[in-house]
């Protein structure tokens, strides 16, 4: 999860049923606020797309036109959060990453772990959350939709290590400069799994002192 600056919603558009927070033109301003992303798992261009509660309608009724309470998500985990995950981190509020770090496993299997960087009482319910999307919720779907999540998530975090190794390695300041720029576009929280990246960096004392500026 990466921290989102959510924009007011535009003088003129009003919503008062489902077709209305389903329409193109709300669609449209969700998905740019959200860089295209699942708020949740981070995945960039999901195939299957949600007008999210942040908290649930079945729970809190009266907030189910409000504008602040629609996210965008994927059917994944928008599926597996329900109405169970109402107290989650709201990451248009705060910032995730002052209280939770990703770690992804990969051996003897892919397994990713949700670590507290600092104490809350959503951290619990957001870690439970974030471990059900990304390890399976107990259905076959669900461990279906988990793994194939993990593969692309590897995928992404194997091109970025590459990266920084590369950078590490190269002596001609030029090609530096381009895996520095490539580096910085990777921990940009427009980037596919942003979080897990910048928790890479988050994680390494090392790797914060050489790309810690790029932490914004």
């Amino acid at each position: 999860m990466i921290k989102i600056n959510k924009s007011g919603l535009p003088q003129g558009i009003i919503i008062k049923t489902e077709k209305d927070y389903r329409s193109e033109k709300v669609l449209s301003i969700l998905q740019q606020d959200f860089f295209n992303k699942c708020y949740v798992c981070e995945e960039k261009e999901p195939t299957s797309i949600n007008v999210e509660h942040f908290r649930s309608y079945k729970n809190y009724k009266h907030l189910k036109y409000e504008w602040e309470n629609l996210f965008y998500a994927c059917a994944h985990c928008n599926k597996i959060k329900g109405s169970c995950y109402d107290h989650i981190i709201d990451c248009t509020r705060e910032d995730p990453e002052d209280y939770i770090t990703m770690r992804f496993n990969s051996y003897p299997e892919n397994y990713v772990e949700t670590l507290e960087r600092r104490n809350s009482a959503e951290n619990m319910e957001t870690r439970e959350l974030l471990d059900k999307v990304y390890n399976g919720a107990g259905t076959p779907i669900s461990e279906y939709e988990a793994k194939n999540l993990k593969k692309r998530i590897a995928k992404e975090l194997k091109e970025f290590t590459e990266c920084i190794e590369s950078y590490q390695d190269e002596r001609d300041s030029k090609l530096r400069a381009v895996y520095w720029n490539d580096i910085k576009e990777m921990l940009n929280r427009e980037s596919n799994f942003a979080g897990f990246k910048r928790s890479i960096v988050l994680q390494s004392k090392e790797l914060m002192q050489c790309f810690g500026e790029l932490m914004n």
